[in-house]
């Protein structure tokens, strides 16, 4: 198969022209891992040490710990990112870190597992459509239970019931897949946060043992009271988003995401709203974020 040139692969902190991992690697065999997914502005990374320090999070949700500090670890991805640019000044990137809790026997019990495995790999940032931003994206609610359920929130490797939810929105035509509780209120997009506003008032579901807590996501929440917004942390089903006027989507690589239409319905005037836009707009002020507006 033909090697991916675009991508650099760091295995416990060496860059690796074929990189391979043992096949008894728990993260192979279980998805037995967690991971984190960053972007750099810039060449500089954003909110790098809150990334590693919610890898840490997640792996201590696991039973392990990771195999560097968070101060270490940054460190080392940094150096990885210097490297990267060097072949692409230009470029700003992605960066996904992974750890496994390594390698161990066959079978489900941890305790004979050893020495985590950390990955990372760093890849060119390929920009969304400014359409994504100006026409704004279709949603579908979907009930599923997922390994992360189970972990407490943490960001685990097993992604599965994610990929076939999201598998479903893409078949229906929309950008994203809504994850539902087993009583049917919204938790999370598949690799997003989810808000509503109606009149002054930002509503978003909280943060919970099923929720991650988005960096993004908390960012945003303060740019949003800067407005003067009122921020609502509390229990959302999908009318709350067929009723509201406008509603977006975070993540750290989309920014700020307006939607407009949730399973079919239209959200408001079935487009990007002006508060969505002054939020996004303000979260970029206040992160000092370079460059042009997405939708620009």
């Amino acid at each position: 198969m033909k090697a991916n040139t675009d991508v650099r692969v760091a295995i416990d902190g060496k860059l690796v022209a074929s990189p391979s991992i043992s096949v008894f690697d728990r993260g192979f065999l279980y998805g037995d891992s967690v991971f984190e997914t960053t972007r750099t502005y810039d060449g500089l990374p954003f909110r790098l040490v809150e990334h590693i320090e919610r890898l840490a999070w997640s792996a201590a949700k696991l039973g392990f710990d990771l195999p560097l500090t968070v101060s270490d670890f940054a460190g080392e991805i940094e150096g990885l990112i210097a490297v990267a640019r060097e072949r692409d000044p230009g470029v700003d990137l992605v960066v996904r870190q992974m750890v496994t809790r390594g390698e161990g026997p066959l079978g489900l019990d941890p305790a004979g597992s050893r020495d985590p495995r950390r990955v990372v790999f760093i890849h060119p940032l390929r920009g969304l459509p400014k359409s994504i931003y100006t026409e704004g994206v279709a949603v579908v609610c979907v009930s599923t239970f997922r390994p992360s359920d189970a972990a407490r929130g943490a960001k685990v490797g097993n992604y599965l019931e994610s990929i076939l939810a999201l598998k479903e929105a893409r078949a229906s035509g929309a950008h994203e897949a809504l994850i539902l509780s087993h009583d049917g209120c919204l938790v999370e997009g598949t690799t997003s946060n989810v808000f509503a506003l109606s009149g002054r008032q930002l509503l978003t579901p909280p943060v919970t043992e099923t929720l991650l807590p988005g960096i993004t996501r908390a960012l945003v929440i303060a740019a949003a009271k800067s407005l003067s917004l009122e921020v609502i942390e509390r229990r959302m089903d999908p009318r709350d988003l067929a009723s509201a006027d406008e509603a977006f989507l975070t993540s750290t690589i989309r920014e700020v995401v307006p939607v407009v239409t949730s399973d079919g319905v239209a959200i408001g005037a079935g487009k990007p709203g002006p508060l969505t836009r002054t939020i996004h707009s303000a979260f970029r002020q206040r992160e000092g974020l370079p460059g042009p507006q997405p939708w620009e």
